[in-house]
This record gives structure tokens, sequence and C-alpha cells, in this order.
């Protein structure tokens, strides 16, 4: 990860992520459904890996399921929401860049996840290959790898999109895209009412763009056999499943890449 994206998570973000996003219940909830509809239960060894934790919204979940989780992410904040909401549930916490290899390795998990937009905030296309091929060799046989993301593959009309995403009667939550060949610079706009007043607040950092073909192939030489992808909603999905031995049939249950 840059130390932008760090710090923007770090000093802006971090806040008021879990407001943002819709709330803590409505994220366990949606995650919670996407674990059990895909049939993702512990396996195996109960091991998982959540790369990019954040405040927990996958790790608790995934906890609540019966998994041993190792919540991994670079925001100290948010590893610390995350603690108080994990209660006593088996959540060991990790503050590190998911790219430093060492600080996760040698755990030999069923499951890797890696969810809400965390790929996209890696430097370049080749950092995601070489953390899905790491990913690849740190999961035992028959194991699984889910990834989710935004897709901003695609340019919408014009130059600069301004989304709402959030608001109430004391903060009002924007976003503003700006698309460049690579990567697509985002700058996070924060108005908050401290009395009778507005403040604004603003940050910006950089992600990449990465193509569901070009992800999903990514995907597949690193060895994977993916069993679900979607693209829906301008959200990619992949499943993927490290087998255990390599195998030449089509892919299951692909759609929309």
């Amino acid at each position: 990860m840059t130390h932008a994206v760090q710090d923007h998570y770090n000093i802006f973000l971090a806040g008021n992520y879990t407001w943002m996003c819709g709330g803590w219940e409505e994220q366990i909830r949606i995650n919670r459904h996407f674990f059990s509809s895909h049939t993702v239960m512990p396996r195996d060894n109960g091991v998982a890996i959540d790369l990019g934790a954040g405040n927990g919204f996958q790790s608790v979940p995934l906890a609540m399921l019966g998994y041993s989780v190792t919540a991994v992410d670079f925001c100290q904040p948010l590893l610390d929401a995350l603690r108080t909401n994990a209660g006593d549930l088996p959540i060991v916490t990790v503050n590190s860049d998911i790219l430093q290899y060492s600080s996760w390795s040698g755990r030999n998990p069923a499951l890797i996840v890696c969810m809400g937009d965390t790929l996209t905030h890696l430097p370049d296309l080749p950092s995601v290959t070489s953390l899905i091929r790491h990913c690849h060799t740190e999961l035992e046989p028959g194991g699984t790898l889910v990834l989710s993301l935004r897709d901003y593959s695609s340019v919408p009309a014009g130059t600069t999109e301004c989304i709402p995403v959030c608001r109430n009667d004391n903060r009002i939550f924007l976003c503003s895209l700006k698309y460049h060949e690579k990567n697509v610079m985002v700058e996070d706009i924060l108005y908050s009412r401290d009395g009778g007043s507005w403040r604004r607040h603003a940050g910006r950092y950089s992600k990449i763009r990465i193509h569901p073909d070009h992800l999903a192939r990514i995907v597949r030489t690193a060895g994977f056999t993916l069993h679900f992808s979607e693209f829906r909603d301008s959200k990619i999905t992949i499943i993927a499943v490290k087998e255990n031995t390599v195998t030449s049939g089509p892919d299951l249950k692909t759609r929309g890449i």
C-alpha cells in the first residue's frame, strides 16, 4: 500500500468508516448472508485470513461461522474497532501492509478473503498478481480464495463523477472520482456540522483500475479454478479454489466475466 492511502485511512476515514458503509449491523448481515449463500464454511483446520480486514465487516461474520481468523490491515484505528466489535470471537489482528507477506504467512489457511476494495488500494497490477500468487502458495490444497472489489475499468460519461455516499442531519459524505489510464484519483469529502456551522474536510488518494477479465486471468494463471465469478452493479466478485490436483476442465458457475 502507498503511504497516501494509509494516511488517508488513519487520519480521515477510520472515524467515519462504519457510518459511511451503512452501519455495523447491516454490514454484518450482508456478509453473513454472502458467506452462507456461497457455502463458505469452515473445513479442515478452519483457519481463515482476512486481508484488508478494516473494522471487521468480514472477520466477525467468518468467526461467527466457526473460523479462526487472522485479520490483517494497515490501519490500527480500524483494527482497534475490530477488536472492540469482536468480543471473545477467535480473531487475531495484525497491523501490517498485506504485501508484507511475512506478517501473515505460514498459517496454512483453508480460506483467504480480500474484500471491500482492498485490491484497488495496491500500488499496481503486478502487486495484485504477486498477492494472488502468494495466496495460492499459502492456502492448503482445496482452500478457497474470495475476492470482491469495485469495478473502475469503465469510465463513466464525462471526466469526473461525484457520488453521494452517505448523509444524516450532521454529516454529508461525498466521493469525487477522476479517471486516468491506470488509476482513479479519489477525493473523499466530508461536510460536518458543529453547532450552527458546517465544516469541510477532504482527502485524496489513488486506486488502481482492474478489468474483470484481467483479474480472472490473474487468478487462473496463479493456479486457481474459478468456482464463481460475477460482474454486477459495478462490483467484481470471484470465488476460486486451489485444487488438490491440476485440472484442465472448464471453470464452474462463472457469469458476467
